[in-house]
Order: structure tokens, then sequence, then C-alpha cells
């Protein structure tokens, strides 16, 4: 029976930390290791961790110094011995049967990942869907990366968790470290090592919108600009396989988050405009695309041109019109500058 390490990074968690694990606890697949990862956190964490390696010797605990998501994520992959690898956040849980139906098919199909959708909730705990079963789609690696963008990636999520990997295809690949999105950044590496995919057709990983999450922090606190070179990357990586409707896709998703961070650094966090100018320069040279991309909506074709002559204006227009083309602190307050 193959091992499978369970990958939780653990910070400011002390009101979900138990679910989590204890969803881990009850897999019917029980050859795991489960790492945590104490990444510095301030409150009862690291104690918490302790108490249930006390409980389950399966259990690893890693103390280290506070270094973000995708540092924790790597202190595990670090020191993991199992053949497979997964992901779980520590305020999220997963269905008790996910890991054994996604080992069964990741031995049965050969495949390198198995991938499950995401059931999102953000208050009480959502009701588990009485899954028996779960059939798979195998896609090989074109067929996957034709089916990735559609609908917002529809049942493929670019997120590290909901899914179990060979271990392998983290060889000489780590997450990029101090920037959100670190998902995404590696993304396109890991399913460029995979000759075959398989994609669950039932949500088996329960994803918690946590308002205080990373995603939700300090503007200032993280990079939010390394992005913009992987989303860049994703349009680029469409249009050299012929496939332009993931292209356009691509493109209208690199434009909402290039609005959200242009009005956020212009109308509240000037500092940071010096390292925008770059970013600004590439833009410009993607506006005749997004004006012919059917998927861009009149609003954002309009504000996407006139953000750059009066952002102020073009704020305005956004907050009533698209207020997603914002990040969440400016959608319903006023700028702080006029």
């Amino acid at each position: 029976m193959k091992m499978v390490s369970v990958i939780i990074p653990v910070y400011k968690v002390e009101k979900f930390l138990a679910r989590c694990v204890e969803s881990i606890f009850s897999q019917t697949y029980i050859n795991i290791e489960i790492i945590l990862v104490d990444d510095g956190s301030p409150d009862q964490c690291g104690q918490m961790c302790e108490t249930f390696a006390s409980r389950d010797n399966r259990v690893k605990v890693l103390h280290k110094l506070n270094g973000g998501l995708s540092s924790a994520r790597n202190a595990g992959l670090d020191i993991a011995k199992g053949d497979y690898i997964t992901f779980v956040d520590s305020d999220d849980f997963i269905h008790p049967q996910m890991i054994e139906w996604m080992v069964q098919q990741l031995e049965q199909s050969g495949a390198d990942l198995v991938s499950s959708g995401l059931l999102r909730f953000r208050n009480e705990r959502p009701e588990e869907a009485p899954v028996d079963c779960v059939h798979f789609t195998e896609l090989g690696q074109e067929d996957f990366i034709e089916h990735l963008y559609p609908d917002n990636f529809g049942k493929i999520s670019v997120t590290a968790c909901g899914k179990l990997y060979r271990k392998q295809l983290f060889s000489g690949l780590r997450y990029p470290e101090g920037i959100i999105h670190e998902d995404l950044q590696i993304y396109l590496k890991i399913l460029q090592k995979c000759k075959r995919i398989s994609v669950a057709d039932h949500e088996l990983y329960y994803y918690y919108y946590n308002p205080n999450s990373i995603m939700q922090s300090n503007y200032l606190a993280y990079d939010r600009f390394g992005e913009f070179t992987v989303r860049e990357q994703y349009i680029s990586f469409f249009q050299t396989r012929g496939l332009q409707e993931q292209a356009l896709r691509a493109a209208n998703d690199y434009l909402t988050f290039f609005m959200r961070n242009y009005f956020a650094v212009m109308l509240r966090y000037p500092q940071r405009r010096t390292a925008l100018e770059p970013h600004i320069k590439i833009f410009k040279g993607h506006i005749t695309l997004i004006q012919t991309d059917p998927y861009v909506c009149r609003m954002r074709r309009i504000c996407c041109r006139l953000m750059l002559i009066e952002p102020h204006f073009a704020y305005f227009i956004a907050k009533k019109c698209i207020p997603d083309c914002l990040i969440a602190e400016m959608r319903e307050g006023e700028c702080s500058e006029y």
C-alpha cells in the first residue's frame, strides 16, 4: 500500500484546525503521514499540533519561523516520505474517502495527477454530499489544457488543494515564496510534467472562505505584481497551442487582475506606483486583444482605457457596474485620494 503525505500549513487557525485534522484522521485510507507545519503561528496552534501528534503516531509536527503559505508547503515537501502528495489548508477539510478514491484512481489509471472540485462555503460547515462512489474523467495533457479555462476553470481548480500528486512531480519544483496566488505560479510547470490527469465528478474538498486569509490581508504585505508575468504566460501558453478561446478567457482573467491592482495602487497605495509602471507598459500592449475579446464586457472595455487617463472616474464606473474588478476593500469605501 502506497503512502500518502498530507501536508497542512498551520497559521492562526485555532478555530478551524481541529475540524481540518479530524477530517484527516477519519480518512478510510490509513497509510498516510500527516505533516503539520506550524508556520510560526502566534496563538495556540503550535501546541494543538503537538496534541494531535500525541494522539496519532502518523502525525509529524514541524515548527518554523513564519514564512507564508508557500514556505510552509515547501517545508512539508522537503520532509515528505510518501509516494503521493496532497495539500490541505488548515481552515478547510476533506471528504472521508477522498484519499482512498484518489489513490485507487491514480493506480488504476496510471495518471500523474487526480483532481477534485472544491465545495466552497463561508459560515457553517457545509453538508457533505452523500457520495457513495466517484467517477473520474481521464484526460491526456492536451485534453486537460483545452478544458482548463472554460467557466473560470470549471471543475478543474488551479489551487494546490483537492488534488493527489505523484511525488516526482515536485522533483526540482517548489512554490515561490513571498507572493500571493502561489498555486498559479507553478501550475503550468506541474501540468507540463503530467502525461495523464483524472478529474472527479464530485466535490471532495471543502474550501472555507476565510476573511482573515492571505487573500484578504493587508494589500502591502505581499508581492501582488509577480502574478502579472504568470497570467501573461497563460495567454501565450494557449496562443502557442492554437487554443484561441482559452487565450481570450485568459486575457479576460488577466484584465480583471490588472484592474484590481491598478485601481488599488493609483487611488489607495501610491507607494507602489514605481513597481507598477513596467506592468502598465506591458498592459498597454494587450489592449488591442482585450478590446476584441468577446469575454470582456462593454464596461470593462471602457474602463480599461479610461482608467489610464482618469482613474477616479473609471473607479466610479467600476464600483457601480463591475465591482469584481476592484479589491474587496475598495468595493464599498471611498478612495483615500481625490
